[in-house]
């Protein structure tokens, strides 16, 4: 495996709250990092995610949620879960993704988690609210639990 592991964020930057998950993968760039962890940002979960996760050892993919309480941070084990494959363009979810690259490449990860944030506001803006601001270091500070014992990125991974 060539990643130890793999950070996969999405949400869109111009959504308000929808943009938390970039802003976390921002500070993972910027304040920590190992070669071998690679940090991604996509507007959306995408089939072609499922190669890289089939080269990870462990992947926690990073999204805002309009479910939970806003500023509320909240870190679930995922496992793989078959997807059906009207499913592949506009909804692909982390267990789809884990099935995914299990089915196509013969390997996912055993350990995954999901970190979602909770948001206030998801109308048209680039700036995040109050409550998801003051959620990210508590969304690092999750992720970095979860990365204990595995290294930790170094280097700019790939922001797209």
């Amino acid at each position: 495996m060539q990643n130890r592991a793999l950070i996969l964020t999405c949400g869109n930057p111009q959504r308000g709250d929808d943009g938390v998950a970039g802003e976390v993968a921002k500070a993972l760039l910027v304040g920590f990092c190992d070669a071998e962890t690679k940090v991604c940002c996509h507007l959306q979960w995408v089939p072609e995610m499922a190669e890289w996760i089939s080269e990870a050892g462990l992947v926690i993919f990073v999204d805002a949620s309009a479910e939970l309480k806003p500023g509320e941070v909240r870190s679930q084990e995922v496992k793989a879960r078959a997807i059906s494959p009207e499913a592949f363009t506009h909804s692909m979810t982390p267990a789809g993704l884990l099935a995914l690259a299990r089915q196509l490449y013969g390997n996912a990860p055993d350990t995954a988690y999901l970190v979602t944030i909770g948001g206030d506001s998801f109308a048209l803006s680039e700036e995040l609210s109050e409550v998801a601001r003051h959620a990210v270091p508590v969304a690092l500070d999750q992720v970095k639990a979860i990365l204990s014992g595995v290294s930790v990125p170094r280097e700019a991974g790939c922001w797209q």
